[in-house]
Parts: structure tokens; sequence; C-alpha cells
């Protein structure tokens, strides 16, 4: 161990060691040490300084490289750090206040993170020595953060794409369903599940586990089940609610350990939160200044437009075709027609079904809908008062009523139902349907007698709603 003593002679001090003579001078923030005018230094007994450099030096780097995110809260960072090293202050004449600045005799500890090392001042006064003690606690807090944060997002991203996998199984299985009904519907079941299992809070992690990766694919899936069965017109009329929250592709890992992490500095269920001296706050920014950044400038901008890039992606993926609702009513006029889908209309609740055939492999109905109102003809006025209305005297009249009769009938040829659907006498049916024939008679229009007669022959596409007329049995609705 090296023991320095002050000398004075001939004008230059020198610190005499077991090594040689070192002029001290030499050392920045020691001028004050070399015997001038002002006196003696006030350094110890005998002018020797306190502390043995080389041991100094290697408490340093001891105490770097054991230093972690967890070692120290903002005000206590500096001198926490400073007692596990052992390093002692010191004095000169004037009473300026000196410490071992590891500057000045070490070589840069971590190139990685203290890329500002060789503009660090090599001065041994206090509050510039401090400036070198902060740059070290930071680089060490954010080195070992990030290597934890790293860590951590390796185990959660595993985690992720292996549920991704579960998830493409089940999307899988229900994208072979054969029927459109159960393909469709158990498709929507799935979102239905994951999001029931998605939690409320606006917080990054769940966003990660419960909207990004598979949720994209299960949104895709249900567009092409709707395409893949000649439904385009369903899902961009009944298309199915967006979530609360936005879906994208989950991203290389590389990529969203990076962005799990700039949002975790915060602290998330699996990452504890960095501590204020690790981004430069008041007890650490001049040091910090010689660090490089946890995320370099920009990251938050770059981060969000990276984000919202890709949530419109994934939006642009699952947006509809234009198509509006027609009805049947519509197209029997002419007046309108679905994109891509002529002939094809909504079809609003029918009357009872009053009959069921079989034709061959099709199944046809027939609904048979009659409404009379009467009406008043021939009226003859009487002499009798029927009422005061506005200040004038109403009478009675006696007057003949006849019958307006419309008459509705509907013939349905049945395409693809759900599995294990059958449609009954008695049952009333809304779905989409294609206009074979609308046929509305000349009414019949006598004195007592109006007659309305209307034939619609309808080919089903699609049953969105089957009403049991027996209300033991239950019907069912299909998006």
């Amino acid at each position: 161990m090296r023991t320095f003593a002050i000398l004075v002679s001939a004008g230059a001090a020198l610190l005499a060691s077991g090594c040689g003579l070192v002029k001290v001078q030499g050392i920045p923030g020691l001028e004050g040490l070399a015997g001038d005018d002002s006196g003696p230094a006030k350094v110890g007994a005998f002018g020797s300084l306190p502390y043995d450099e080389e041991e100094a030096g290697k408490a340093v780097l001891a105490t770097f490289k054991s230093w972690d995110y967890t070692s120290c809260r903002s005000n206590d960072c500096v001198p926490k750090f400073q007692k596990q090293v052992g390093v002692k202050e010191y004095q000169d004449k004037q009473t300026y206040v000196y410490r071992y600045n590891p500057r000045r005799t070490l070589k840069n500890p971590d190139p990685t993170w203290l890329t500002g090392w060789d503009e660090l001042s090599e001065d041994e006064h206090s509050n510039t020595a401090d400036i070198t003690y902060e740059a070290l606690i930071v680089a060490a807090m954010r080195r070992t953060w990030l290597a934890k944060c790293h860590a951590d997002y390796a185990a959660i991203d595993k985690e992720l794409r292996a549920n991704d996998a579960k998830w493409a199984t089940e999307i899988a299985e229900a994208s072979k369903i054969p029927n459109p009904y159960g393909r469709i519907s158990a498709l929507l079941g799935l979102q239905a599940k994951a999001e029931k299992a998605a939690p409320e809070k606006d917080i990054y992690l769940d966003k990660l586990t419960h909207y990004v990766g598979f949720r994209r694919d299960l949104r895709i899936a249900i567009k092409q089940a709707y395409e893949a069965t000649g439904r385009d017109y369903l899902y961009a009329i009944e298309r199915p609610s967006s979530p609360k929250n936005k879906i994208r592709a989950r991203l290389d890992a590389a990529t969203e350990r990076d962005l799990y992490c700039y949002y975790a500095t915060s602290g998330t269920a699996r990452t504890p939160g960095l501590d204020g001296a690790a981004f430069g706050n008041s007890y650490t920014e001049k040091g910090a200044k010689f660090v490089k950044p946890l995320f370099p400038e920009g990251t938050r901008e770059k981060f969000a437009d990276l984000l919202e890039a890709e949530a419109k992606k994934s939006d642009d993926e699952v947006r509809p075709v234009s198509i509006d609702k027609v009805y049947i009513e519509d197209i029997a006029k002419g007046e309108k027609e679905m994109p891509g889908h002529p002939k094809l209309g909504y079809m609003s609740e029918t009357s009872e079904v009053t009959k069921v055939t079989q034709n061959g492999s099709k199944t046809e109905l027939e609904a048979f809908y009659t409404y009379t109102t009467e009406f008043a003809y021939d009226c003859v006025e009487t002499n009798r008062i029927h009422s005061v209305q506005n200040g004038r005297i109403v009478y009675r009249e006696i007057c003949k009523h006849g019958k307006h009769t419309r008459e509705k009938t509907t013939r349905i040829t049945l395409g693809e139902l759900p599995e294990g659907v059958t449609i009954q006498v008695g049952d009333r049916l809304t779905g989409y349907a294609f206009v074979k024939k609308h046929e509305q008679k000349k009414p019949v229009n006598t004195k007592s007698l109006i007659k309305e007669t209307e034939l619609w022959e309808l080919e089903l596409h699609h049953l969105s709603n089957l009403q049991h007329k027996n209300k033991q049995k239950p019907g069912g609705h299909w998006f």
C-alpha cells in the first residue's frame, strides 16, 4: 500500500511514494497542496493524502460492478456509493473540500454506458468529483435495470407466443367447421371469450397479453369466415363491435422487448419501475449527461407512431366493404341493390309459416298473411244529433260497411340452415333472401269490397332470427 507525503523543494512540490515521486501539480484540484504563500494544506498528519489511489480505484470498480438499480433511492445515491467505496474527504489550507475522483486514475469501466467518460473532469474538488460518482451510479442503474427488463421480457415473450399458438389452434379448428353458421358462431364465441378475459385497466402488459397477436389473427379469421360463406354483406352491415383497446400484430421479439421496456420504466407486474436517479433527476442530473440514455432521443414519438401505424394496419385488414342494408321491398321497386349481391335484401319477420313442403332436396315454406278492416259507404245523415264539434252540430249517419282485405303470400325456398335447426308450421323467420318474384295483382275494388293480393317468391340466403310458435321450444339468433 502506497503512502503519500507532501514535500516542498525548489518551488516544485512532489508526492513521495514507494514507487517514486509524482508532482502534486499533476493532480487537478490539488494545486493548493503544493506549498504556496497561503500556508500549509490541511490534509491530515504530516500533510499525507487520506487515500491510496490504487486501492481507491479498486474499491470504485468493485462498487460499480456490484451496484444495481435497487442499490439506492434518489437522495442517498451519491453518499451511499461513496460510503461503500470508502471515499474520504480532505481539505487544503483554505478549507476547500476534496475527494478522490475516479476519472483521474481509472480507465472507462463501462464504455457501453459511460459514453462521456473522457469528457468528465479529473478535478478533485468535491462538487466536481461528485459528478463522476453520479455518472457511475446512473450507468450502473441503467445497465442493470435494462438487463433485468430484457430478461423479464424474454420470459414474457415466450409465454405470449405460446398463448398465441394455443389460440391459433382454436381459431384453426373453428375455421374448419363446414356449416357457415357454425363456423362464424364459433369464431365469434372465441372473440367473446377473449374480450371477457381482458381486464378493464389500461395497462401495457395487459394489452400485450389480450389485444396483441392472436386477437389480430382472430379478427382476420372472422372476416374471412364471413367472406368465404358469401356473407361479406352481413359482415359490413352487422359487423361485430370493436374492442375498447387497439388490436395489432405481435412484432419481432426485439421490437416488442424495446416497446415493453420503454413502458416498463414506471413499473409493471413483472418488472419493477426505475428510480428517478437513473433518469438524471436533481440528484444525478449533472453526471447523467455523460451516460448513454436508456432510450435514444425521440423514442417516445417513434414508438407512439409505430403503435398507431400497427393498429391502423390491423384495422385496415378487417375493414369491411362498403355495403348498406337494402330491404326486399326496395329491390322489388328497383330502387336499391347491394353491391356484388344483386336481388339480395333484408326480409323482415314473416307472418307465421302455414305450409312446409319438401321438393326434392329443397325445403319450401309458405307464409300467409291476411288483414281485414272495415270502411263505411253509402252513408245517410239523420236528424239525430251525434255530437257538437267546434261549435257545430254533427248529426248521426246510417252507413253500410264494406271490407278492405290485404293478403300476402310469401313462398321461401330455404338455403343452408344452422346445424340441427328445422322450421315448422307456426314459426316466424327473419333474414336475407334473394327476390325471385314479386307480384301485386290488380286490386278488386267494388263499393263493398276492396281486396289487395301480393305474392313474394324468395330464396333464403341467411337466417338471422327464428321464432317458434311453441314458446317452450327455443328459437335462435345468428349474428
